[in-house]
């Protein structure tokens, strides 16, 4: 009787062990940190071996969360609400950005098509002269970039570049990098570009606070664009280029010798007679910074309307007009005027809507991919993962505002650098951060700041797996070696860079 009682009591010990175990086992799968990390799996394994896209790897990445989230709570599983609440996420996100982007989307095309953007190009130029040309052609290419995007800002500002190397045979590195570092500045930090915009939506930040903070950032890293252009180009005077390009810019190829006279080029007087003037050409751009940046002052002074309340005409028009869809809606209307009134180059009706559904088509997959990363992004707050975050600082007494800072940029460069997208890695970063709810008071300076570093940490670092990197490699003709040697250097310390000025900014203006 005393053998069968003691094997009992060590059959109950072990049946005990083995359910504690299993217990913690359960607990430690269904751990926020754990579903984190095995939906960034997800995200980025379908982008790199499945190749299935940014749209569908969120998309993914979303539905793990929700199912996987679902199966620790105390609720009943229920797989159609599992599957119903991501569409759902997803339907709210682009209902709040969706008519941000595409109306972003027709300015930059309207733009492009009626010469504004040249116009502008030309601005700069004349500006700063022919000597500070890599000058111009950052500040051009920080400029189009924020209406245009940036591939086709780098396209647009390509030829200039070819036509220095065409005139002195030299500085191609500088000018190259000029442009590219320029435009990957506006890309990044300032909207209505899809992901600062995204970025800002997460954090619940006003656009006008999103643009002002971008914009600071943007203007402090000009300069820094220039060092880093000047010095990479000391580095590599002499790239390989392939021989297609070169001929193409009438260069020979054994002995680069000119083939093409330089005064075959367009008389630059002439093409700026067929332009559009430059206050027209400069209207899409200003015009709704003017009336966002008018309708937040006059909030900050006033007071937000409430719902329901009677209030004076002038300020309803003002509310109206500052509100980011109606601004940038009429910055379209602005940038179509060209196009439709021109004498010279009149746009049918025919070709107008050709072009509106060109550019609808071209921003409709960014309004799909930034309304799968807001899904991603909701997912993981309902998993609890911003709570969880928050619990590790707490217990280990480093929670503040600048390791969130450091946080934020070091985990959007590694999505960044891990799958290409500077948009992806941006919403996804957003997505993990925002589920902490974190707000001004608590990490004790403007959450713009936040949007900014995650924003300069989808800089680092651009590479083969980027599509930015494809651009300047193949339009340029620069060997992918050399591109390593000074784009994806370039990149990477313009992101260190702009998270260094964020910080400081950060410390000195805490809220501004």
């Amino acid at each position: 009787m005393f053998s069968i009682g003691v094997n009992r009591w060590l059959t109950y010990r072990r049946f005990n062990a083995f359910f504690g175990k299993v217990v913690i086992l359960g607990g430690i799968i269904h751990d926020p940190f754990i579903i984190l990390l095995a939906s960034l799996f997800v995200v980025v394994g379908a982008i790199l071996y499945l190749r299935i896209g940014a749209f569908l790897s969120l998309l993914a990445g979303a539905l793990t969360v929700s199912f996987w989230a679902a199966s620790a709570g105390e609720d009943s599983f229920d797989l159609v609400h599992n599957v119903t609440r991501v569409c759902e996420a997803m339907g709210t996100t682009i209902g709040k950005i969706g008519v941000l982007i595409l109306l972003g989307t027709i300015v930059g095309k309207f733009m492009t098509d009626s010469g504004a953007a040249d116009r502008i190009v030309l601005a700069c130029r004349r500006l700063l002269g022919p000597k500070r040309l890599p000058a111009a052609l950052a500040g051009s290419a920080f400029i189009l970039s924020v209406p245009v995007f940036y591939d086709a800002t780098f396209y647009l500002l390509l030829p200039l570049a070819k036509s220095v190397y065409r005139a002195c045979r030299k500085n191609y590195v500088l000018c190259l990098l000029a442009v590219g570092l320029g435009a990957t500045i506006s890309h990044t930090t300032i909207p209505p570009t899809p992901g600062p915009i995204a970025v800002a939506d997460a954090f619940h930040i006003p656009l006008a606070t999103s643009l002002k903070i971008g914009l600071i950032v943007g203007f402090c890293l000009l300069p820094v664009v220039l060092v880093l252009a000047w010095f990479l180009n000391k580095t590599l005077p002499d790239p390989q280029i392939d021989l297609n390009v070169l001929r193409e810019m009438g260069i020979d190829s054994k002995d680069k010798e000119f083939r093409a006279n330089a005064s075959s080029a367009p008389d630059e007087s002439v093409v700026e007679r067929a332009l559009p003037s430059l206050w027209l050409s400069f209207a899409p751009i200003v015009l709704p910074v003017i009336l966002i940046a008018v309708a937040s002052i006059v909030e900050a002074r006033l007071g937000k309307i409430p719902s329901g309340s009677s209030v004076p005409l002038w300020r309803s028009c003002v509310a109206l007009l500052g509100s980011a869809n109606v601004a940038l809606g009429i910055a379209a209307l602005f940038a179509a005027v060209p196009l439709v009134w021109s004498k010279k180059s009149r746009t049918s009706r025919s070709q107008m809507e050709e072009k509106l559904n060109f550019a609808l088509m071209s921003a409709g997959m960014i309004v799909m991919i930034t309304g799968a990363g807001g899904s991603y992004g909701e997912m993981l707050r309902a998993s609890g993962i911003g709570d969880r975050i928050k619990e590790m600082f707490v217990a280990t007494g480093s929670f503040s505002g600048t390791t969130i800072l450091i946080l934020a940029f070091v985990s959007t460069a590694l999505l960044k650098s891990a799958q290409g997208s500077s948009t992806t890695a941006m919403i996804t970063s957003a997505g993990i951060f925002s589920a902490m709810d974190l707000t001004s008071e608590t990490l004790g300076f403007n959450i713009g700041y936040l949007a900014s570093a995650i924003g300069v940490g989808s800089c680092v670092a651009s590479w083969m797996n980027d599509s930015g990197f494809c651009v300047f490699s193949r339009s340029s003709g620069v060997a992918e070696v050399d591109c390593l040697k000074v784009w994806t250097l370039g990149t990477g310390l313009l992101g260190v860079a702009g998270f260094i000025i964020t910080l400081v900014l950060s410390q000195v203006f805490p809220m501004i």
